[in-house]
């Protein structure tokens, strides 16, 4: 979709600037309507759990999406 695109080329914009900086060791977030560089030890073995009744899960169960369980 059109806002897809416009939160890929968001995020990879803000990669590449990072990258252009020499900043490495971080993950881009989406924050609002700019992005966050978060460092990855903040990030890394953190599990953020979606709830099994969220519409999320139901939109995706609907269209055949298989969630591994």
């Amino acid at each position: 979709s059109a806002a897809d695109r416009l939160l890929a080329t968001r995020l990879g914009t803000a990669c590449a600037d990072l990258i252009q900086q020499g900043v490495y060791g971080v993950m881009v977030a989406a924050r609002g309507e700019g992005s966050e560089a978060m460092p990855l030890e903040d990030v890394a073995g953190r599990k953020k759990l979606v709830p099994l009744d969220h519409p999320w899960i139901t939109s995706a169960r609907r269209v055949g999406t298989n969630l591994g369980d």
